[in-house]
């Protein structure tokens, strides 16, 4: 489940941003990229559900919302999983709108070679090296073999 929710906050903060657009039905769980492949969702909520009943029972009026949850369910994932740790900033609004057009537009393609890949990252301020960590982060060291076939003996940018 790791690498699923790493996952579910990457494809959610690279649309919109860091907002849980994700997590509204519809739109960006239909795009190309996200289409039947997005794990976790329920979980996300089942720890939403347990953050809000922990409040209540304590009398407080704390909201906190689905994307702060994500980010930080993602980031405990990763230290699960024996990689780094990180501070999340806290604070985050959930979005009220979701849009498969941008999903489709901004999330970058399995088929993408390297210079692809690194074009897209870049856009959002990534480098390189973050480009490998999160694309080798979404299956922690699993693919299904159709995503990357094509390019396996045929890329000329892989430095061997």
């Amino acid at each position: 489940m790791g690498a699923s929710l790493l996952r579910l906050h990457f494809h959610d903060c690279f649309v919109q941003g860091c907002d849980a657009s994700v997590l509204l039905s519809g739109n960006e769980q239909n795009a190309g990229g996200n289409a039947g492949s997005l794990l976790g969702m329920d979980l996300i909520q089942k720890i939403k559900d347990l953050v809000e009943a922990a409040c209540d029972n304590n009398k407080r009026t704390l909201i906190v919302s689905c994307a702060d949850i994500l980010a930080v369910a993602a980031r405990d994932s990763v230290v699960a999983l024996g990689g780094p740790s990180w501070t999340v900033q806290l604070g985050r609004r959930d979005s009220t709108t979701a849009s498969v057009t941008l999903a489709n537009n901004d999330l970058p393609p399995s088929s993408l070679d390297v210079a692809g890949l690194n074009t897209r990252f870049a856009a959002k301020g990534f480098s390189s090296i973050d480009m490998v960590a999160l694309s080798g982060a979404h299956t922690v060291g699993r693919a299904q073999c159709k995503n990357f076939r094509n390019r396996l003996y045929n890329e000329a940018n892989i430095d061997p």
